[in-house]
């Protein structure tokens, strides 16, 4: 599986190309208001959506299957391209311990888990699916709920605090605290864009 050519399934186009993905796919009015207003936000940039080959992908490499409200919205509007790293301006949701210091953490949006000791714990215990991380090493995640597909909710989550759970015997899935109501939405709070490579650990 290493050798899948991503490129080769991606679809990519300006802000107006984006647009008319969103306004002619079959999302809620809702998402894709949140999907135009991440578009309105960095009209420079070029956008990308997936195909239906991405998504086979990335079940087969994981041992997952991916809700089918993630595969719809993202073969409408994914992200950006180049990829970049992230940061949002505010969860919707504050139970996180996170939300106090949410605008600090920069976010590396890639979909999976690394190594097979993340995926046991992540998917196997937790029943969820890592769609992006923080870039300085501090283990906190974003991810999609694998126990309840139709749940379009996003969350965030320690690797450390579920393990913490797991360890003392505590609900593993206790940790996982929702901040978005959809992936649309997520997107709609994006509030800064950096390149990965312009990108270091310290800051």
């Amino acid at each position: 599986m290493n050798d899948f050519d991503y490129e080769r399934h991606l679809v990519k186009g300006d802000a107006d190309t984006a647009r008319s993905w969103v306004e002619s796919s079959a999302l809620p009015e809702d998402q894709k208001a949140d999907l135009l207003r991440f578009v309105a936000n960095f009209p420079s940039l070029t956008f990308v959506k997936e195909d239906d080959a991405v998504f086979d992908h990335y079940a087969e490499t994981d041992g997952v299957t991916l809700p089918p409200w993630l595969r719809e919205v993202r073969s409408t509007l994914a992200f950006v391209d180049p990829p970049a790293l992230l940061q949002v301006d505010d969860f919707q949701w504050y139970n996180s311990p996170r939300s106090d210091d949410v605008e600090d953490i920069w976010y590396d949006l890639r979909f999976g888990y690394h190594g097979e000791e993340q995926r046991a714990l992540f998917s196997d215990d937790a029943r969820i699916y890592r769609i992006g991380g923080s870039w300085d090493g501090e283990g906190c995640y974003l991810g999609v709920d694998l126990l309840n597909p139709e749940d379009q909710r996003i969350f965030d989550f320690s690797g450390a605090d579920l393990r913490d759970n797991k360890l003392a015997g505590r609900p593993v899935r206790g940790s996982l605290y929702p901040v978005f109501g959809s992936y649309a939405e997520f997107l709609a709070h994006i509030a800064e864009l950096r390149p990965l490579d312009d990108a270091t650990e310290d800051e």
